[in-house]
């Protein structure tokens, strides 16, 4: 922790998870703070006011608020252009967040992950990996885990997923190893513009030793030099990982490595998740065999791509976690060529200000019908070759169904947020799972 952290008073901004564990972690510290919440009418229990234990202002804030403070702790769900941070910026306050006060603590290393896509399944993986090698690793950040508390876990090493709200307020963290996955088109309702949302991405490599890079695009790569580079791939290549498409073989300086039938991940975006999972891992072990072997026991979390059911032949695939553009363009690329049969979309939502129409060249190519949902989900109907527009979830697998043959894939890869009809992408995963079960009553 720098001296700047160290002294006068902080403000935790958000009283949701992230913000909880920086009160936790202030209160361990000795350190003086109050909170403040966003929400006007946010009623603040006895029991919370109790665990937080300090000056609790909720809406808008007194002309003298800053006064003393040096530091804001900003969640990651709270912008950073919000008129009170630009007050408390001009008032000379440091707006951080919670993976700076990790930064400043941390004693052990650690892997970054970020990118559009595939943060989860990677940091997962990567822990996995870590933990087979008997090393003992923790999975924070953006995964689940808040970063402070994984301070608590004696953990040899933390692979941490990292957003863009969390980036955007990480000003020295320092890596072991890094990575951004990809870069496509989301959260410009926040960013505002892709330069500015690539921008934060990137400075995950402001303190990195090593950046684990795409070598077939150039967004993963590092803007500013890096000590050294470890290459992966979804081609050929005799250094780093490769890929080689026809036996379905990922491959190390050009040798075997590893079968993706012996693993339970599917799709080309999945092997470059596996590859830079095992990128980061060989920063820390030299066993690559080993780590290889690992994989093969790894189990994916859900809503990524996952088969949830098989209905008189057709199969259906949950991918409600695809929230972007990105990630479905992902989804349909990745399972092109596996699929016996017709291929059958649902999508739609909360866009997040992002462009629909990008996925028009793949729905062209990869999908037969598309059937939207959700408050921007009409985009999605008009631009493909053939597609409706429903009212529910539930009303789209019926759809789906109706229309579909033995063989067939019903694939739900929203393309965007689940809020606009939804408690969270994992209750859209619910929701269809349940439907999907209603079939076969």
């Amino acid at each position: 922790m720098t001296a700047a952290q160290r002294s006068g008073q902080y403000v935790v901004a958000g009283l949701g998870k992230t913000g909880l564990s920086c009160v936790r972690f202030l209160q361990q510290q000795g350190l003086p703070f109050k909170v403040w919440d966003t929400r006007a009418d946010f009623q603040v229990s006895d029991a919370l006011a109790q665990e937080v234990n300090a000056e609790i202002t909720c809406g808008s804030l007194p002309e003298n608020y800053w006064q003393g403070v040096t530091n804001l702790v900003l969640s990651p769900g709270i912008a950073t252009d919000l008129p009170a941070v630009k007050n408390a910026r001009q008032a000379g306050v440091a707006v951080i967040g919670d993976i700076e006060l990790f930064a400043g603590k941390v004693s052990h290393p650690v892997i970054g992950v970020t990118g559009s896509n595939g943060k989860t399944t990677v940091t997962l993986l990567t822990t996995h990996i870590l933990r087979q090698l008997g090393i003992n690793a923790v999975a924070a950040g953006n995964v689940g885990l808040p970063a402070l508390d994984s301070l608590n876990e004696s953990a040899a090493v933390t692979v941490l997923e990292l957003s863009s709200f969390q980036l955007d307020t990480t000003h020295s963290l320092n890596l072991a190893a890094g990575a951004i996955l990809n870069i496509s088109a989301d959260h410009l309702d926040r960013h505002h513009t892709l330069a500015a949302y690539g921008e934060a991405k990137q400075r995950i490599f402001n303190h990195c030793q090593v950046a684990v890079i795409n070598r077939d695009d150039a967004n993963t790569k590092p803007a500013k030099a890096v000590e050294h580079l470890l290459t992966v791939g979804g081609t050929a290549s005799a250094t780093g990982f490769g890929w080689q498409q026809e036996p379905q073989l990922i491959t190390f300086n050009g040798e075997p490595l590893l079968a993706m039938t012996d693993t339970a991940l599917v799709g080309l975006h999945n092997v470059l998740n596996i590859q830079t999972a095992l990128a980061l891992v060989s920063v820390l072990s030299n066993d690559i065999q080993a780590a290889a072997e690992a994989v093969k026991s790894f189990k994916p979390a859900p809503h990524r791509c996952t088969k949830v059911a098989q209905v008189a032949g057709v199969s259906f695939i949950d991918d409600s976690k695809a929230t972007n553009i990105g990630a479905t363009q992902a989804a349909l690329a990745g399972l092109a060529g596996s699929l016996p049969g017709k291929l059958i979309l649902i999508a739609g939502g909360d866009a997040k200000g992002a462009d629909l129409t990008e996925l028009a060249p793949l729905l062209d190519k990869y999908v037969d019908t598309v059937i939207a949902i959700g408050r921007d989900g009409k985009v999605l109907s008009e631009i493909a070759a053939q597609g409706s527009y429903v009212n529910s979830l539930s009303e789209a697998v019926q759809q789906a169904f109706a229309m579909a043959a033995e063989g067939d894939t019903v694939l739900l890869s929203p393309a965007c947020a689940s809020l606009d009809m939804f408690s969270s992408y994992q209750h859209r995963a619910e929701v269809f799972y349940q439907a999907v079960m209603e079939l076969t009553a």
